[in-house]
């Protein structure tokens, strides 16, 4: 019955206007007139929403289409955009961000639980232990830039954490290498072609160890190495070179710490770096691969422990 549908409705959006038996039974007749619970597009300015159909019209889009945006339903419903806003504030809608992340398997909750308590355990018996790790990581730059999620948005009153895979691909683009000691940014160093396992180990071999070696001195016994278990670095003379150069201190796939697979939240590269340096690295377009180049050198040189 309407009135069941009406004390349905009200109980599941408690928190939420109340609608009347009568409320329903319009939004019925105009479905069935129309196939549609939106009003009829009216010609001239969009009109305020002013009684419990308006509001119910508003937030039924967003439930629908939580992805929609004000703009679009502004011209759907034929309300407003400011009233629009106000309806939304009033019952607590907000818009979230996505996050780009990638699918982790049920193991995979397990290992990082591991990884951690095992690193903790570390930190327990050394303070400074997190103060001597290399945390590396690679990151493409693309001419045309990386994935604007300022526009990935969606509106809710709570958050539901969605969240899209990142898959992109252009052929203009630069392979950047960078790691992190305590306040220190090693690099960032370029790979001109797509990465192997060859081409990083030279990368680490000519590069990346004079380069730690450079910012430690003497006090080099001391360092661990980190990287994720991408397939370049688990080739087998990367892990010799790692195994002689950092005996038992380095983590990363069948290293003396596992690293979790698909856990880049665990790197502060990931986490935030390589997204703090697009942000700057990309505020105007770049218009060719070397100018792309030589912002990235300027603008890790520029950024400070602060």
């Amino acid at each position: 019955s309407y009135q069941a549908v009406a004390a349905l409705f009200n109980n599941t959006f408690s928190n939420r206007l109340l609608i009347t038996k009568s409320t329903v039974q319009r939004t019925v007749a105009r479905f069935e007139q129309t196939g549609s619970v939106k009003n009829r597009p009216r010609a001239g300015r969009p009109k305020t929403a002013s009684n419990d159909d308006k509001n119910i019209e508003v937030l039924q889009s967003f439930v629908e289409n939580p992805h929609t945006s004000i703009r679009k339903t502004s011209q759907q419903c034929d309300i407003s955009k400011s009233t629009i806003q106000r309806t939304l504030k009033k019952y607590n809608y907000h818009p979230f961000k996505i996050r780009l992340v990638q699918e982790l398997s049920e193991n995979d909750y397990n290992r990082r639980i591991e990884f951690c308590e095992e690193m903790m355990r570390r930190f327990d018996g050394d303070n400074n232990f997190f103060d001597w790790i290399v945390f590396s990581d690679e990151a493409i730059f693309e001419l045309h830039g990386s994935v604007n999620r300022h526009n990935c948005r969606y509106w809710s009153d709570e958050n539901p954490h969605w969240m899209r895979d990142s898959h992109t691909h252009y052929p203009q683009k630069l392979n950047v290498w960078a790691g992190i000691l305590g306040n220190t940014i090693i690099g960032p160093f370029f790979l001109n072609e797509n990465i192997n396992a060859e081409r990083y180990l030279h990368l680490l071999q000519n590069q990346v160890l004079p380069a730690i070696q450079n910012v430690v001195g003497v006090a080099f016994n001391n360092v661990w190495f980190q990287q994720d278990g991408a397939s370049p670095h688990f080739g087998i003379n990367v892990r010799r070179f790692l195994n002689d150069t950092f005996p038992r201190k380095w983590i990363g796939r069948r290293g003396t710490i596992e690293w979790p697979p698909r856990s880049p939240d665990l790197n502060p590269l990931d986490y935030f770096f390589w997204g703090h340096l697009k942000n700057l690295v990309f505020a105007t377009k770049p218009t060719n691969l070397n100018e792309l180049r030589n912002r990235i050198l300027d603008t890790v040189a520029s950024i400070t422990p602060e």
